[in-house]
Formats: structure tokens, sequence, C-alpha cells
């Protein structure tokens, strides 16, 4: 009995002594097959500095690592120190317990060149070639407790692109997982971004129910880290600003598509530059989602609040600023692709994408506020600059399908005022909009830009006053423009302007404006929206001119209105057939047309003096001589020659009122 209990000692003593030894020799001797075979076995030059191996507690240490590149100089990835202690008892009931794995000091150094990475040799080195997966289900469990990565980093660069992206301070904390088991899991990674930011991640697993949740919080991230990336996309010169985001997800594993996701991210102090100004910025952007759905594609957002927003919007011939920042595309993977006859890569490209369900939209509440845009139009003979400022937007249960309702409030330039109330359809504006829009207090000024391209003619005074109501139905715009303008003054024209249209605005102005320097003008504007001629602007103008043409080709009326005369009182000038000289009441009525044609050189009055029987030659002459005297009077009042028809019509015949018919022409340029 006493000899078989000294056997078992002495087979456990010599086992623990070999266990012992191995433990002494196993380090150095892996560090030196590491260190010599390294090269053979990843295809990349590898050292270690040190390697520890105690088998008694399953305890594993490498110390100094380092991958290096191709070269065999510059360090691919390397890390300080790996820690892991494992239950070797458990391995013979197929069970791999890690009681605790420790990787700190982790580097790495990715690059990209193409479609090739830097570790693509070795992924090419490892690869076997056999595309066989082999589905036999394991029976092997692994645990893994207490898993940490410290102070880690990562850094990417685009060789092609020359982008960057470093991580320099990764930590992931990981309490459990488990393959095989039905344990929960719990995780959590920290890392901060090398321009500015920190990121917190923490996920939960259930794996029995095959739930999970997880939670990531985005501080103050800074946009320079991703400027390279959304240069590809707006090519601009700087971007600052930073966001802040809060996300949460919750779902079952096996069906991550149903997964209920939701967010509040809030975007600070964004300004984006062009080598020449700042595009556009903003001071705060809070958008909070209730629910993100994959499956559905159901984006539910509860509100948007939209603070400080400043945008300039500049146009000139055939581009504007936008247009400006797409960056031109590069075709030249495509074009070696069509060079090497890759015709399945092609069809892949040009396959189209696989239907989703349409986006389902619904934002609850949006508000806008303390924003200002300015557009510029360089295109005109002056530049026009139109800064709208104090612009403030509210609307609530805004979705894609179905109308929705908004109402605009903004100040614009002189002291003015723009109200705006939108009710219309998102997903086909086309199908119908209604826009109430009225305007408050404007210096006429503002708009002189636009007159002296139309017209020729700036504006030198006037407040302008607009209310507006335009509806689409099917395409169809249906719009009418109320204008009311207090005393509008025109400048001379400009010789160095060719204008659209050669329209006698000084004239109809003059003619229009009421004893109170008012003028009120009903402008329809109607159109079809799909029509590839279709601008609302030419449509307002082309209207609006052709109410001008029509008010200076018959001034007379207008002007008898304006001064509360009645339109017969100046279209006709009564005039007894024996008179011999004009009455006080006849220079008067001819002094206001005078005013007239001298207001614009392309008014030409006619007054043609009635003869409804036939005379005898003493009367004749009394015709000749009215229309001798009102020459005179006329040229007296300093209208031009070239301005001015008198005739006397031919005997009629019939009894009628005898005088000067009024009318009037333009001398119309095309």
């Amino acid at each position: 009995m006493k000899k078989g209990f000294k056997l078992i000692l002495w087979v456990v003593g010599i086992v623990l002594a070999l266990l012992v030894i191995v433990s002494l020799l196993g380090g150095p001797l892996a560090k030196s097959y590491i260190n010599r075979n390294g090269e053979r076995l990843t295809g990349r030059h590898v050292a270690v500095k040190h390697v520890g191996l105690n088998l008694l507690t399953g305890h594993v240490a490498v110390q100094g690592l380092q991958i290096y590149e191709e070269d065999g100089v510059s360090s691919f990835a390397g890390f300080d120190t790996l820690d892991v202690r494992a239950y070797l008892l458990q391995l013979p009931f197929k069970t791999v317990n890690l009681r605790h794995i420790t990787l700190s000091g982790l580097h790495a150094n990715l690059m990209q060149d193409g479609e090739r990475f830097n570790f693509s040799s070795l992924i090419e080195h490892f690869s076997s070639g056999d595309t066989v997966k082999d589905t036999t289900p394991s029976n092997w469990t692994l645990k893994l407790y207490n898993i940490r990565l410290s102070h880690a980093s990562l850094r990417y660069r685009d060789l092609r692109c020359n982008k960057e992206l470093s991580l320099p301070d990764i930590n992931l904390r990981v309490p459990g997982f488990i393959i095989g088991g039905d344990e929960s899991t719990e995780g959590g990674l920290n890392l901060n971004f090398d321009k500015g930011g920190h990121l917190n991640a923490t996920a939960n697993y259930d794996a029995d129910k095959g739930r999970y949740d997880a939670t990531v919080d985005l501080t103050d991230f800074t946009l320079r880290n991703v400027e390279g990336y959304v240069q590809d996309v707006i090519a601009f010169e700087e971007v600052q600003g930073s966001l802040t985001a809060h996300l949460t997800a919750t779902g079952a594993t096996t069906q991550l598509l149903k997964s209920r996701i939701s967010a509040t991210m809030t975007l600070r102090n964004v300004d984006l530059r062009d080598e020449h100004s700042s595009l556009a910025g903003l001071d705060n952007l809070t958008v909070k989602v209730n629910n993100f759905n994959l499956e559905n594609n159901n984006l539910d957002i509860a509100s948007v609040h939209l603070d400080g927003l400043r945008a300039t919007y500049e146009q000139w011939d055939g581009y504007n600023n936008i247009s400006r920042l797409m960056p031109a595309k590069d075709t030249s993977d495509l074009k070696d692709l069509k060079d090497t006859n890759d015709l399945k890569t092609l069809d892949d490209l040009n396959a189209p994408p696989a239907k989703k369900p349409p986006l389902q939209l619904r934002v609850g509440n949006l508000l806008v506020e303390h924003c200002a845009l300015t557009y510029i139009n360089h295109t005109l003979p002056d530049e026009f600059s139109f800064p709208i400022t104090n612009l403030t937007i509210n609307a609530t249960n805004l979705s894609l399908r179905g109308d929705n309702n908004a109402q605009l409030r903004a100040t614009l330039p002189g002291g003015g005022h723009l109200m705006a109330r939108w009710q219309g359809n998102l997903d086909n504006w086309k199908q119908h909009q209604d826009l109430f829009l009225t305007v408050k207090g404007l210096d006429l000024k503002q708009l002189s830009p636009w007159t002296v391209a139309y017209t020729g003619q700036p504006v030198e005074d006037g407040i302008f006053g607009l209310t507006s109501r335009n509806s689409i139905l099917n395409s169809q715009l249906n719009g009418q423009n109320s204008i009311d303008i207090y005393n509008p003054v025109v400048g001379k024209k400009r010789k160095d302007v060719k204008p659209e249209k050669h329209l006698p605005l000084k004239t109809a102005l003059y003619v229009l404006k009421d004893k109170d320097d008012k003028i009120l003008l009903d402008v329809p504007v109607k159109g079809n929206v799909d029509s590839p001629e279709f601008n609302y602007m030419k449509l307002l103008w082309k209207t609006l001119g052709n109410l001008i043409v029509k008010v200076a080709t018959s001034p007379a009326r207008a002007l008898g209105n304006a001064l509360g005369m009645g339109g017969t009182d100046l279209e006709f000038i009564t005039v007894d057939p024996t008179q011999h000289g004009l009455t006080s009441e006849q220079y008067h009525t001819l002094g206001q047309l005078a005013t007239v044609v001298q207001s614009d050189s392309l008014i030409v009055l006619h007054l043609e003096q009635r003869m409804p029987e036939a005379t005898n030659d003493t009367v004749a002459r009394l015709y000749e001589l009215r229309n001798e005297m009102v020459r005179r009077y006329m040229a007296e009042q300093g209208v031009n020659e070239g301005q001015l028809i008198i005739t006397t019509g031919a005997p009629t015949g019939k009894k009628e009122r005898t005088g000067y018919v009024v009318t009037s022409d333009i001398k119309i340029e095309e």
C-alpha cells in the first residue's frame, strides 16, 4: 500500500517537474521559434521580445510582438503585451475556457491602394485555396471572460485619395462572451478620435432568447475626422463643427431588420468653406428619431430643430455655387473594366439596385429659426443680392404622403417682411401645392437689377408689397399676384444694357399711379410645370409686361382713372367745329397728355380730329388751324415731334361728337 502511494507521488512529482521544465523552457523556445520561423509562417518578418508560459496555471504572456510590412522594415502591426489565462483541465471536455484576455498597446497601420490593402498578402498567404466549407456543427464550447483591449491605436491611409483616419486610444471591455452556451454576453468599447471626439459603446446579448440591446454615445466628434471622405461628395476646402449622438438599438439577432433603432443627434457650430468664402453654416441642428425600421424602411422622427442656419446661393451663367461643389466623376475604373472586357463586372455595376419598400417618413415637429439665406445672381447686368434674415419655419406632422402644412416668416432687405403659408404634397409635388405669400414694406430698389435686365430701366425709389396665391394641381399652375407699389421712381434707360423687352415702364408707372402715388395691379400667372420652357419669373414678367404695354397704349383711359376723371374724359377731347381757338379745359387735357408722352420716349400719341359731316372751306380751315395750334402747344410743352401724330379724319357722314380721338402706340424694338 505504501509502495503504491509512493509510486503515485513519484508520478505526480515527475509530471509536475516536467510541467515546470516545459514552462521554464517553453517560453524561450517559443520566442526563438517565432523569431526564426515567423516569416515562413506568415510571409512577413516577425519579431517578439518575450514569451512566458506556465502550464500549471494556464498562463501565457507575450511581450513586444511586431509584424512588419513586406519590405521587412516598416511596422504593420504589433502589441506591447498579450496576457491570457486558461482552464486547461476543461479541454478534455471540449470546452475552451479563457478566464481573462488582456491585450495592451495594440497598434496597426492599414493602407489601401485602390482595391489592395497592405494586409492582402497575409490573407493570400494563409488562404488554402479550398473553397469547400465545412458545415458540420461544432460540439465545442468557447467561453471567453474578462476580455480587455487597452490603449490600442489604429491608423488608416488611402494612398490614392490621400485620406487618413487615426484612432489613437481604443479601449474595449467584454466581461463575457460565450459561443455554444446559453449565458448572456455584455461588452463595452471606448475610443478617442485623433482630431477630436470620443466614442463609448455598450452591448448586451441574451443567447438563450437571442435578444440584444446596444447603446452608442458619440461625444464632440469633430467633423474634420471625416473631412476627406465628405470631399468625395462635396468639393469644399474645409469643414468645422462637431457631432454628438446617442443611439440605442434593440431586437433579435435572427431578425435584425426588425430591430428598433432610436437616436438623438446634434450638430454644432458647423462651417463649410471653399477657397473663396463660407458656403454654409449653422449654430445647432438637433434631430430626435423615435424609430428607424430597416425592414419597412420607416423613419419616424420626433423633432427637428435647426437654429442659426447661414447659406448663400450664387448663380452664374450655366452653373451655381452648388454645382461648383460637385466633383467631377472619375470614370477611369469603368474604362479599365471596359478595356479588359470584364462584362460580368460591368453587368454588376449597371444592375438595378434591389427593390426596397418606399421610404415612410414622418417628422412630428419641425422648427427652423434665426436663419439667414442670401441669393446672389451674377447673370444680370447688375449683380442681384437679396439677403433674407430672421427666417423662421414651423411645421407639424410632415410626411411624404398626403398634404402637409407649414408657416414661414422672414425679414427682407430695407425693413420688409415676408409671411407664407404652404400646403402641399412632398412625395409628388406636382400633384398638389398651395402657397399663400405676402410681402410688405420691401424697398423697391432691391429689385432694380431685374427691372434693368427686363426693361433696361433701374428703379430708384418705391415701396413694394405683394399678395400671391399660387396653386399647382396635377402639374397645372394657377397663380394670382396682387402687387401694391407706393411712389415708384424709375430712372433713365441704360444705354449699356440690351433688355429682354423694350417696355415703357416709366410711362406705365406714371399712368398707373393714383393721386396718392399708389399702384395696384393684379397679375395672373398660368402654366404647365412639366413644360421644359416653364419659368415662373419669365411668366410673371411676360404677364406684367403685357399689362404695361396695354396700359401704355391706352394712357388716356388709365391716366383718367388714376386721376379720378373717368376714362372717356381723356380719351376724347370735345371741340366745337366752328371753334377758333382752344379752351382752358382743352389746354389742361393736352397738358396732361404731354406729361404722359414726355415720361417715355417709346410713347407715340395720336390725336385724330373727327369730321363727321361734310363742311365748307371755312370750317375745314378751322380744323387745320386747330391742328397747328395743338402741334405748337405740345411742342412748347416739350413733346418730341416724333412722338406726336395729329391728323384730321375724313368726313363720316354721321352725326356724332366732334373733337380729338386720343390713342397711343409704343415703338417696340424686338
